[in-house]
């Protein structure tokens, strides 16, 4: 039996470091946005908006990818004034990622967050999956 994907932060002064745990990578990826949204905003409004947004990215590996695809999570949010935790890699290799991400309005943010990091960075494989540890500048 295969466990749900989960996530969860330990809180520093200017920083959080995330903890990621996921049957298979491209769920460890969806599971980040879920995270990253979830630490943004305080409350989401009730209406999602409509259109879905088309993401690819490329890095030299998947620990960069990681931190490619929130960074980019990150800025869309910075620039279109809404929070993406929602996420379906549609394919996904150590060096490639292609999503759908759907954007919420927040009522109010919880913590901006400033980008990812390479601090701590590690992704690696384990029994039941994958798991993932980096940090978060806040």
């Amino acid at each position: 039996m295969t466990s749900p994907s989960r996530h969860w932060f330990d809180e520093h002064t200017g920083e959080v470091q995330l903890h990621l745990v996921a049957p298979t990578l491209a769920q460890l990826f969806e599971e980040a946005a879920k995270a990253l949204g979830e630490l943004m905003v305080e409350r989401l409004a009730e209406r999602t908006n409509t259109s879905v947004e088309l993401v690819k990215l490329s890095a030299p590996d998947r620990e960069a990818l990681l931190v490619e695809w929130l960074n980019e999570l990150i800025f869309r949010s910075e620039t279109e004034h809404n929070v993406y935790g929602e996420a379906k890699v549609h394919r996904l290799s150590d060096t490639e990622l292609e999503a759908e991400i759907r954007g919420r309005t927040p009522e109010r943010l919880r913590t901006a967050v400033k980008a990812a990091t390479y601090h701590r960075l590690k992704i690696a494989s384990q029994e039941n999956g994958y798991s993932a540890t980096l940090i978060l500048d806040v």
